[in-house]
């Protein structure tokens, strides 16, 4: 131990060395001193290898920390990049089809899902944390994407009732443009052959030899099936819903029964002289309403004959079908 060795200091009155004596007081306050230094220097020096040098548990905590922040810098690029395919294709091209279908357009606060606006100061300092921005920028995708989700379902279900709605349109020629002979009478004023008097004509004539195949416009279902009294002879109506019916007279047979679904280019019958009628012709009307209107306003007379045999054939599919 230190304390056993002897130390001693001149004395110049007696001109002899003598022995130091140490009280007990001294010594245990040295002791102290000397545990003190020793612990400073013991926390002194770990603090300074674990702040400068870092133990190796605190190394690999901190490679995991940096790993963790490179991904998730990484989810926020492309997070970022998601929003921005979002906004720029498809939100555009969803107010693109809502324009075509008739449809309101969403507002950018909806389609935006609330992002921009003011932020507290407590959010101005958590914008700077890189956990906060990406949970930020999923929030966001994900209310984004329930907004879009809901659009396209509305979408869907407005092009499935616009789709419905022109196949229901009767939006052909009842007769083959091969089979016609010419179009006898015109929708309007004329001379009734019968009674030479000028009356409405509420249909366009249609002449072709007898037996030609008359077609249904477009689809529906029979209502109405009957030798007329009126002059039309055999007659066909169909309903094609939204407010549309076709009238189809003077008939040599009929193929189809009351109440039978009706796919557009299904023959439906054959042209016939029945009636009231000074020649084989097809009387065919255009209802709307219930009130008759001009049906060159809607078969399209541009279709060519190969178009025309493509809606037979897709119609006669149609026919195998059980409803």
């Amino acid at each position: 131990m230190i304390f056993r060795k002897k130390k001693y200091y001149f004395n110049p009155v007696t001109l002899t060395y003598e022995e130091i004596k140490i009280t007990r007081s001294r010594k245990i306050t040295a002791l102290a001193g000397f545990f003190i230094l020793v612990l400073l220097l013991t926390f002194s020096s770990g603090y300074v290898l674990n702040h400068f040098f870092g133990s190796t548990e605190s190394i690999f905590l901190q490679k995991q920390v940096n790993q963790l922040t490179m991904e998730m810098r990484g989810l926020l690029h492309k997070g970022q990049k998601l929003k921005t395919t979002l906004n720029e294709n498809v939100i555009e091209k969803d107010n693109r089809y809502r324009i075509i279908l008739q449809l309101d357009t969403l507002p950018s606060t909806v389609t935006g899902a609330g992002t921009g606006g003011s932020a507290s100061r407590g959010q101005l300092v958590r914008q700077n944390d890189i956990s906060y921005q990406v949970n930020s920028v999923i929030n966001s995708l994900t209310t984004q994407l329930q907004i879009e989700s809901g659009s396209f379902r509305q979408l869907y279900e407005k092009a499935m009732e616009y789709s419905e709605g022109q196949t229901h349109l009767p939006a052909i020629q009842p007769i083959d443009k091969n089979d016609l002979t010419m179009i006898g009478s015109h929708f309007g004023e004329r001379e009734d052959p019968f009674f030479m008097t000028v009356r409405t004509h509420y249909g366009v004539d249609f002449v072709a030899p007898q037996g030609t195949n008359v077609y249904a416009t477009g689809d529906g279902f029979v209502t109405f099936i009957e030798h007329s009294r009126t002059g039309y002879g055999n007659e066909i109506v169909l309903d094609h819903k939204f407010g549309f019916g076709t009238r189809y007279a003077h008939l040599q047979t009929v193929k189809v029964k009351v109440g039978e679904k009706i796919s557009r280019g299904q023959i439906i019958g054959t042209v016939g002289q029945t009636g009231r009628a000074t020649g084989p012709h097809l009387h065919y009307e255009v209802l709307y309403q219930n009130r008759p209107v001009n049906p060159s306003f809607y078969f399209d007379t541009s279709l060519t004959h190969e178009e025309f045999a493509q809606i037979i054939k897709k119609a006669k599919t149609n026919d195998n079908l059980t409803y």
